[in-house]
């Protein structure tokens, strides 16, 4: 996608978001949970979204060019994080170009930190989708990661398991005409990403936007299909974004529920605003989860690597464990074939 036109997005909810509280629901920010602290060992896998759609016109820090990628992402694992996520900010039906795009961001990074867990976002163009209501096919859409694992430069790979309209709600709470596109993967597209994750032995960021997602994570977990070295990402957004739970307690416990009885590591994601002023972070932490943060989530907020470090206060307040990318190799159980570069 391009990434203005999801950053104008992102950039309007804010204001959006003031005109739809008055219909749309309770106010959360300034939340933060009241639970008690628990000491708890498990690992925290502190994952950082770098840029998402977020342009230098957002927020001057995000990175933008390959080099400017690469370099945020050395920074941000110099700093300690478990798990870099970029977007090329090139997405192109030319599977070959999009390849390079994020070769020339990721190869940097992988000489500097070869056990360092780093992956890219689909191939997909918003722009694309509002010209033509449709959505670019699983081999575009999802042909770039293979490619990027053979040679080393992604060891997880992105798995969505269904689609969702994302957009700002109107003036009139409505989901605009213009404005607004179904992101996620079609079967097609998990079919090529498992195969690669089993076949290459990289792990899965298997994102979840609504409740029907984690159904489908579910059946493949009792079906035993999800790859090795998995790990959920459940999103959450105020009441002025379309297309995911509102960030409240009662709903990360309602996905708690679903899986539970299932060995499945999950972090929690706020778009649009801070995670760090709702329950969640404190309450992902308290439950054996972990959180996400980055310029991706929190396009207006301060750097990445000042998000990190604001993480870091609440995980030690917690009393857990940061795992470094090597470490969490082996906790999520990723088979590790494709984690390093190729000679």
């Amino acid at each position: 996608m391009k990434r203005r036109d999801f950053g104008k997005a992102i950039a309007a909810a804010g204001a959006t978001l003031a005109a739809s509280r008055a219909f749309a629901g309770p106010d959360t920010s300034g939340m933060r949970s009241n639970f008690a602290f628990k000491k708890d060992e498990t690992p925290v896998i502190l994952e950082v979204a770098i840029n998402g759609s977020t342009t230098k016109k957002v927020n001057p820090a995000a990175p933008e060019t390959p080099a400017e990628i690469a370099a945020e992402a050395i920074k941000c694992l110099d700093a300690g994080a478990t798990i870099v996520h970029s977007h090329s900010g090139k997405p192109s039906e030319n599977v070959a170009e999009a390849v390079q795009a994020y070769a020339d961001a990721f190869t940097p990074v992988r000489k500097k930190h070869p056990h360092g867990i780093i992956y890219p976002t689909a191939n997909f163009d918003a722009a694309v989708y509002h010209k033509n209501r449709t959505v670019w096919p699983p081999k575009i859409q999802s042909g770039h990661q293979r490619p990027l694992a053979e040679a080393g430069l992604a060891n997880m790979i992105l798995l969505d398991t269904g689609v969702v309209p994302l957009a700002v709600y109107d003036k009139n709470g409505m989901i605009p005409e213009k404005g607004f596109w179904w992101y996620g993967f079609w079967p097609g597209d998990n079919k090529i990403n498992i195969d690669t994750c089993n076949e290459l032995g990289c792990g899965a960021s298997i994102s979840v936007f609504e409740p029907g997602w984690m159904k489908n994570v579910v059946a493949m977990a009792r079906a035993g299909t999800l790859p090795r070295g998995s790990k959920l990402n459940i999103y959450f957004a105020d009441y002025g974004f379309a297309g995911m739970a509102p960030p409240i307690p009662e709903a990360l416990q309602l996905y708690l529920h679903m899986i539970e009885g299932l060995d499945l590591k999950w972090s929690v994601g706020l778009i649009g605003h801070d995670i760090m002023e709702t329950p969640l972070a404190q309450m992902a932490l308290e439950r054996g989860g972990s959180f996400r943060v980055g310029l991706e989530d929190w396009g207006k907020g301060p750097s990445n690597v000042e998000q990190m470090d604001r993480a870091r206060e609440l995980i030690n307040k917690v009393g857990r464990p940061i795992v470094s990318g090597a470490e969490a190799i082996k906790y999520l159980d990723i088979p590790f074939a494709a984690t390093r570069p190729k000679a």
